[in-house]
């Protein structure tokens, strides 16, 4: 308001010099009170007018300026989103995939009804045909050539195929957990946990029936593999449910 008053003195002396160089500096005090009551009219307009447009220009300055900014903030978050579902669907199906191998090996060797050739019975050519179809090291195939008797040489293959069925297994097991390890920062908290559990069930479990097969003393083990058998598969059931339902999600939500 200073700034107004300021302004309409120096007009107001203006004024007054203007009246005297036209001759009329003796008009009467009502006259220059009508005279002085327009011009503050008209200044006071003239100033309400520029104030109001010098504040509405800041204003929009500061608007297009906060703006700009949400919108680069809204358009960094929906790029982060874009690109953190992107590599999450990218993950799902290459996570599932491998627990699912890692399962299903794992099911395999710590079952306890297994089938194994009867290579104690075979003579010399169809054992060398049945070795050389499987990926037993070249020591392995001669430790079981040269068994003393057929039950020794049962004994010996029996040995050898649970050792391969082991590394198969713990080798599934091992590519899941990495990736697991890896990926898992892409996979909701929910999902993570029962893919972390279900992991430990399945290695506790391998790991036991190991144990078992190298020491033929003690008896043998059997609390992981009960633990695999009565919550591995739903636990399965479940995480397929959850990624099922994570990925086909956005096909499905109403825009």
């Amino acid at each position: 308001m200073e700034e107004f008053w300021v302004h309409f003195w120096s007009v107001w002396e203006w004024g007054k010099s203007t009246l005297a160089l036209l001759g009329l500096g003796g008009v009467t005090v009502g006259g220059a009170a009508a005279v002085g009551y327009g011009l503050f009219k008209w200044l006071g307009e003239k100033w309400i007018d520029q104030k109001f447009k010098k504040q509405m220009e800041t204003y929009k300055i500061e608007q297009s300026r906060e703006l700009e900014r949400l919108r680069h903030k809204i358009n960094g978050v929906f790029d982060r989103t874009i690109r953190l579902h992107t590599k999450e669907f990218e993950v799902l199906p290459d996570l599932w995939g491998k627990l699912v191998e890692a399962h299903a090996w794992s099911a395999n060797y710590i079952s306890m009804f297994q089938e194994y050739a009867d290579v104690g019975r075979m003579d010399k050519e169809e054992l060398e045909e049945y070795l050389a179809g499987t990926t037993f090291m070249k020591v392995q195939k001669r430790d079981i050539r040269d068994a003393p008797n057929g039950a020794e040489r049962l004994k010996t293959f029996t040995k050898i195929a649970d050792l391969h069925r082991h590394n198969e297994a713990a080798e599934k097991i091992r590519t899941f957990a990495t990736s697991l390890r890896k990926d898992g920062i892409f996979v909701k908290p929910e999902i993570k946990v029962d893919m972390d559990e279900l992991l430990k069930l399945i290695r506790d479990a391998v790991l036991e029936k190991r144990m078992n097969e190298q020491d033929d003393i003690r008896p043998r083990l059997r609390n992981e593999f009960k633990g695999f058998k009565n919550e591995a598969q739903q636990l399965l059931e479940k995480i397929e449910a959850m990624i099922a339902d994570r990925l086909w999600d956005s096909t499905t939500t109403e825009v």
